[in-house]
C-alpha cells in the first residue's frame, strides 16, 4: 500500500485560480443558439394559458415552447437516486415544463430560444400567462420517517432532569461560483445527442436523458469540462436538462442554457423545525431524547435534494449513545421552488440540534459542556455502532478526537464581556455519514441495497504515459490529484506522469459521478486496484520478454528494473501485447455488520467521518454583528490520502458552516416570490469576515473501504454551524438569551439581548 502522497499542488490547481480553464459558458460551437426559461410568476395555481406571441416577434427569436407542445416530446422526468419509495416516500409525475397547474413562482412554464443570450431573455420577458387561483390547499405530506430505540417514554417520564424546547432553521442554499449551464447538440443524421454540462453525475444524466427521450444510453453523450463548484446543485433531475436537448433536436442547431444567479437563488434546502425534548440525569448523561421534526421542501423534485430530510433524521443522534431515542419527522411539499441538494446533505442540521441539546444539559446542570460531551460520546469499544436509524457508525474515536481539538484550541470555558463586546467560545461534535446511501433500519422482507460501486481503467499509452479514466469527476476540489498520486505510486512513476480522465461517458468506465465524498475513498481504490494490475501484468510481460523470473522485475522511477538492465516503459509498450497495457477494475465499498448482530440491515453509508470544532466569537451588543475570531477543527476521515486536498475541502466546507451560522438565509415574499437573487440578498462569508482557521487531523482507517479513506467533502458543515451557534450563545449566557434559530443575523441578536424579560 503506498504511504501518504507528498504535497503536491492541485492538478490544474494554478489554471483554475488564473482562469484559463474552459468552463461550460466558454463553448461556443458554429451555430451555437440561446435558451431562456419562462417561470411561473404565481405559486399554487391554475396555469390558464401561456402566451408566446409576443415572444415570436422579439428580433432573434428562433423558436419558442410551452407545456403542452414539450409533453408531446417528452416522458416524465425520472427521479434521480432511486425510486421515492425506498425511504416511504410519495411519487409524483414530474415534467419539465408545466401544464395546468403551477405550484411555485420560478417554475418553467415556457422556453424560448434565439440567437443570442439577450435576444433569449427579452423574448422570455415578453411571453406572458393567465393564472386562476386554487383553493389554499397547505401542505401536502410527501413522507414520514420514525426511528425509536428502547422506552423513550418512560424514560423522559422517569428522568431526573428534562427539558423541551424547539429549534428552527432557515431556508438556505448553495452558491457555487459557476451556476448550472448545459450545451446540446443533436446529431439527426447520426441519431445521437452530446450535451456538454456543468455537472456532476454524467452518466447519471446520460440515464435520465434517454428516459425522457426514449433513446438507448449509447446514442448519447455526456461530457462534463471544468467545473466551478457544485456543492450538491449540480446533479440530475432538472428541469432544463432535458429542455436545452429537445430545443436543440427542433431546431437542428446546438441550444445553450446558462442559469443566471436569480435562477440559481431558487434553490433551497436545510429548512427545519425541530421540537425536542432531553431527559438526563444529574451527571449530564442524556437517557432520553424525543425529536418531532417538520422539514418543508418546497415542491416536488427529481432531484435529490428533498431526500436531505430522510438523512437528517436518520442521523439523530449522531455522535451519542444514548439509549432512550424517538425520532419522527414529517417531510412537506410547500408552494416554494424545490429542495435542491447541498453540501451536508441533511447531516449538518442534525449537528447543530443535538450540539445545541448538548449545551442545554450543561446549562442545566451547571457543568461544562466538554464534560458533557464526554460523557455521552460513543465510545471505540463499541464501534461499528447500530444507530437508532439503522446507520452503522464504522469507526472512530471520538473522546481522543474531543481531547485533540481541545488541546489545539486552548479551550476555556468564556461567556465573559469585554470592552470590545461579548466574547464566547463554542463546541461542536460532528459525524457525517458518507459514500452513497439512504435507506436504513433492518431488512424485514424490504427491498435490500448496496453501496454503488466505482469503475476505473488504467492504461499505459505507447510514449510510456499513463492515463486514468475515471467514473467519479471533479467539481473544482481537485480529486483528480489524488487519483494521478494513487496510480503513479502503484505504477512507480511521478505524478506528473499521469493523466486523469473524467466525465465523459464515452471515454470513461460508469460511475456516480460527484456525491457523497466518494472521489477518493471508492473512485480512488478502483483506481488503486486497475494500476496494481497493470503494474503486475507488465512485471509480467517485461519478465517473459527477457527470459527472468518475474519476481525479479519491479517498476521503480519511471522504469522497468530488470536483474541486468532497465527498460523504459515507452519501449515495454511497444514489445508487449496490447491486452496488458489496460486494465479495469471495479470496487464497492463493504457492507459491515456489528460483531454481535443476527438482524440483517438495508445497506445504509458505509463509512464515516468525524470531526470536533470549537469557535470563538464576539458579538457586539450595540449593532448585533457577529465576528467569529477563531475557529479551530480537527477531522477524522480516515486514512488521509492527500492532505493539501482534504484541508481544501476543511476550510470550504468550514466557511460555509459560519455562513449557515451567521447570515446565509433565502428569502420569499408571503406570494412565494425570491427575494434573494443576488449576493446583495444573500450573504455568503466574505474573505475578510473569517479568521484563518486551524486544522489538525486524527487518523481511525475505515474498516470498510480498501485504502482505509472516509470522505472528506462534508464534514465542516455541521460542525462550524453548531460551534458558532453555540460560541453566541455562550456570549449571549449571562443575559439570559438561548439560541433557537439560525442564522443569526445582527437583527436577531440584538432580539435576543434585548427582548422583554432579558437580563442586561
Amino acid at each position: 500500500m503506498p504511504g501518504k502522497t507528498q504535497r503536491w499542488p492541485k492538478t490544474d490547481g494554478f489554471a483554475y485560480a488564473g482562469g484559463t480553464v474552459t468552463y461550460l459558458d466558454d463553448l461556443r460551437p458554429p451555430g451555437l443558439l440561446h435558451m431562456a426559461v419562462v417561470r411561473s410568476t404565481r405559486a399554487g395555481a391554475r396555469l390558464s394559458t401561456v402566451d408566446l406571441s409576443e415572444a415570436k416577434r422579439v428580433p432573434g427569436v428562433v423558436r419558442t415552447l410551452d407545456g403542452r407542445e414539450a409533453a408531446l416530446h417528452l416522458n416524465p422526468i425520472p427521479y434521480a437516486m432511486g425510486d421515492p419509495e425506498l425511504v416511504g416516500a410519495r411519487r409524483d409525475r414530474l415534467l419539465a415544463l408545466a401544464v395546468d397547474e403551477v405550484r411555485y413562482a420560478g417554475e418553467p412554464i415556457a422556453v424560448v430560444v434565439a440567437e443570442s443570450p439577450r435576444a433569449a431573455r427579452a423574448g422570455a420577458s415578453a411571453a406572458s400567462a393567465a393564472y386562476e387561483d386554487l383553493p389554499d390547499r397547505g401542505p401536502d405530506l410527501l413522507a414520514g420517517n420514525e426511528f425509536r430505540r428502547g422506552d423513550p417514554d418512560t424514560a423522559l417520564a422517569s428522568a431526573p432532569q428534562r427539558f423541551e424546547v424547539t429549534f428552527s432553521i432557515d431556508r438556505s442554499t448553495s452558491a457555487p461560483l459557476e451556476p448550472r449551464g448545459y450545451v446540446a447538440g443533436w446529431d439527426e443524421r447520426a441519431g445521437r445527442l452530446t450535451v456538454h454540462a456543468a455537472h456532476q453525475q454524467p452518466f447519471l444524466l446520460r440515464a435520465e436523458l434517454a428516459e425522457v427521450f426514449g433513446l438507448a444510453e449509447t446514442a448519447i453523450r455526456v461530457v462534463v469540462p471544468p467545473v466551478g463548484g457544485s456543492f450538491g446543485l449540480k446533479m440530475a433531475g432538472q428541469p432544463e436538462e432535458p429542455l436545452v436537448c429537445l430545443m436543440s433536436m427542433l431546431c437542428r442547431r446546438p441550444v445553450k442554457w446558462i442559469e443566471s444567479r436569480a435562477e440559481c437563488f431558487l434553490a433551497g434546502a436545510r429548512e427545519q423545525v425541530h421540537r425536542v425534548q432531553a431527559g438526563f440525569d444529574r451527571d449530564g448523561r442524556v437517557v432520553a431524547f424525543r425529536d418531532e421534526i417538520t422539514i418543508p421542501v418546497g415542491a416536488g423534485s427529481a432531484t435529490p435534494g428533498w431526500r436531505q430530510a430522510y438523512v437528517s433524521a436518520a442521523t439523530l443522534p449522531t455522535a451519542y449513545a444514548v439509549p432512550h431515542v424517538a425520532i419522527s419527522a414529517k417531510v412537506l411539499t410547500t408552494p416554494l421552488p424545490p429542495w435542491q441538494s447541498c453540501r451536508g446533505y441533511g447531516k449538518e442540521t442534525a449537528v447543530l440540534v443535538m450540539e445545541r441539546t448538548m449545551d442545554l444539559v450543561a446549562r442545566h446542570t451547571g457543568l461544562d459542556p466538554v464534560e458533557v460531551r464526554r460523557r455521552n460520546l460513543i465510545t471505540p469499544e463499541s464501534m461499528p455502532y447500530r444507530m437508532p436509524s439503522g446507520y452503522l457508525v464504522d469507526s472512530g474515536d471520538f473522546p481522543a478526537l474531543l481531547d485533540k481539538a481541545l488541546r489545539a484550541a486552548d479551550y476555556r470555558q468564556s461567556g465573559a464581556g469585554s470592552a470590545e463586546g461579548l466574547d464566547g467560545v463554542g463546541l461542536a461534535f460532528e459525524v457525517t455519514p458518507e459514500g452513497g446511501g439512504h435507506a436504513s433500519g433492518p431488512l424485514d422482507g424490504r427491498q435490500a441495497t448496496s453501496a454503488l460501486p466505482e469503475a476505473a481503467t488504467v492504461r499505459l499509452e505507447p510514449d510510456g504515459q499513463i492515463v486514468v479514466l475515471s467514473g467519479v469527476t471533479n467539481p473544482g476540489g481537485g480529486n483528480d490529484t489524488s487519483l494521478a498520486g494513487l496510480a503513479a505510486a502503484e505504477l512507480g512513476v511521478s505524478r506528473d506522469r499521469v493523466t486523469v480522465v473524467q466525465g465523459d461517458t464515452d471515454r470513461c468506465p460508469p460511475g456516480t459521478g460527484n456525491a457523497s465524498s466518494r472521489g477518493t475513498a471508492v473512485g480512488g481504490a478502483a483506481v488503486v486496484l486497475a494500476a496494481r494490475d497493470l503494474a503486475g501484468a507488465l512485471c509480467k510481460a517485461a519478465a517473459a520478454h527477457e527470459g527472468v523470473p518475474a519476481e525479479e522485475v519491479s517498476l521503480r522511477d519511471g522504469r522497468v528494473q530488470l536483474p541486468h538492465r532497465v527498460l523504459g516503459l515507452d519501449e515495454l509498450s511497444r514489445v508487449v501485447d496490447r491486452d496488458a497495457l489496460s486494465v479495469t477494475r471495479t470496487y464497492r465499498p463493504e457492507t459491515l455488520r456489528g460483531p454481535h448482530e443476527t438482524t440483517a440491515y438495508r445497506h445504509s453509508y458505509p463509512y464515516f467521518s468525524s470531526g470536533a470544532y470549537v469557535a470563538r466569537v464576539r458579538v457586539d451588543p450595540a449593532t448585533g454583528v457577529v465576528r467569529v475570531l477563531a475557529l479551530t477543527a480537527v477531522h477524522d476521515c480516515g486514512r488521509v490520502i492527500d492532505e493539501v486536498l482534504v484541508e481544501g475541502q476543511l476550510q470550504g466546507a468550514i466557511a460555509m458552516g459560519v455562513g449557515l451560522a451567521l447570515s446565509e438565509s433565502s428569502l420569499f415574499d408571503d406570494d412565494g416570490t425570491a427575494r434573494s437573487r443576488s449576493f446583495k440578498e444573500y450573504l455568503i462569508p466574505r474573505a475578510n469576515d473569517l479568521p484563518s482557521f486551524h486544522i489538525g487531523h486524527h487518523e481511525t482507517p475505515a474498516p470498510g473501504t480498501l485504502l482505509g479513506a472516509k470522505g472528506a467533502g462534508e464534514a465542516g458543515v455541521g460542525g462550524a454551524l453548531a460551534a458558532v451557534a453555540n460560541a453566541v450563545d455562550n456570549a449571549l449566557a449571562g443575559h439570559g438569551a438561548v439560541v433557537m434559530t439560525v442564522p443569526l443575523t445582527p437583527p436577531r441578536v440584538l432580539d435576543l439581548l434585548y427582548r422583554p424579560g432579558v437580563r442586561r
